[in-house]
């Protein structure tokens, strides 16, 4: 069986390439998916087609957000069967050997018959915006700042405030500050980066936030979070810094102290799968919650996706270009593999 998969082999270099699949003695924990739909990451996979990742090495094969049917299965799987249309972490590929077991998100989920292949492919982001609230002490009426109003920061701007937080958005680019407010976040700040403690501060009435989610990945963002802290308030960071950033960290590690504040590294790794004795916090129970957000439009994909592209290297060397440097145009990028 021919399989058609995106490759990266290196900075700006991306090819479409042929490869022999043989899915005729699976591993009891393999499953042969044929892809209907994946999700460009604007995060990890940019960081890898641009270079920005210190130390990547190519060629590399990107995502992690795919919606497809299984074919055949291992007998060893059991969180879906044969037919079945599942959200799984491969890469960008139209057919795939898939393993849960290695794979490095580990998810193999078996999507609701009223979940939209498209919705599937935003079910993984969803899931890892809501680590940036799961291991937070959030309570109603709470003050949280998001900075950063890409993808990840927009559904958790979206999760935090059904939790009944005031919600306060940052982002230098006006119009994702328009489309949060779209979606019915009332505070959602443009400002130049240089001014966002202060705006912040003047929203709060000086007293800060008591909780603070860089959903950035840029290191001047975690300090900006630190600052506008509250005493014993929280810092959590999902996003995750790549490119070099050179600072005085005392007032950083200062404020950290004497404000006693709580620093929580929110990768989505923090939870397994199925729940386990002691925790009731596991990813399955939280996809089934982001399912139902995602049918009742609370979260509504059409508004987060700006473009959907045909696997092939010219189409998708356009969506990389575009994520990275029209973000004003380019939002969530899918790729149609039907």
């Amino acid at each position: 069986m021919l399989a058609k998969e995106v490759v990266v082999h290196g900075i700006k270099s991306v090819s479409v390439e042929g490869r022999e699949i043989d899915a005729e003695r699976l591993k009891p924990t393999e499953c042969l998916i044929e892809t209907q739909v994946s999700l460009i990451s604007a995060g990890t996979e940019l960081s890898r087609v641009f270079g920005l990742k210190k130390g990547a090495a190519y060629p590399m094969r990107p995502g992690y957000c795919s919606v497809g049917k299984i074919l055949k299965k291992g007998e060893g799987v059991d969180q879906a069967g044969e037919g079945d249309i599942v959200l799984f972490s491969g890469p960008h590929s139209s057919l795939q050997i898939y393993d849960y077991t290695r794979s490095d998100g580990g998810i193999l989920h078996k999507l609701d018959k009223n979940t939209a292949p498209e919705e599937g492919a935003f079910l993984m982001m969803c899931w890892i915006a809501m680590n940036g609230i799961l291991p937070a002490d959030v309570k109603l009426g709470d003050t949280c700042v998001i900075m950063g109003l890409g993808t990840l920061g927009l559904i958790l701007s979206i999760l935090y405030r059904k939790m009944g937080a005031k919600v306060i958005a940052v982002d230098p680019m006006e119009h994702r500050c328009a489309l949060a407010r779209e979606m019915g976040i009332r505070h959602a700040v443009d400002c130049a980066p240089e001014n966002q403690a202060d705006a912040i501060m003047a929203l709060t009435g000086g007293r800060g936030a008591d909780i603070a989610v860089d959903a950035s990945g840029l290191s001047a963002c975690i300090e900006t979070c630190v600052k506008v802290a509250a005493r014993h308030g929280q810092v959590i960071l999902l996003g995750s810094p790549r490119a070099d950033h050179t600072a005085n960290v005392t007032p950083t590690f200062n404020a950290i102290h004497m404000k006693m504040l709580t620093v929580i590294g929110a990768l989505n790794r923090r939870y397994p799968y199925e729940e386990q004795e002691g925790s009731r916090l596991c990813i399955k129970r939280a996809m089934r919650y982001l399912e139902e957000l995602l049918q009742e439009k609370s979260i509504d994909v059409s508004k987060f996706t700006s473009h959907t592209v045909r696997p092939t290297a010219e189409e998708l060397m356009l969506a990389y270009d575009g994520l990275m440097n029209r973000k004003n145009e380019f939002t969530g990028v899918i790729i149609d593999w039907r």
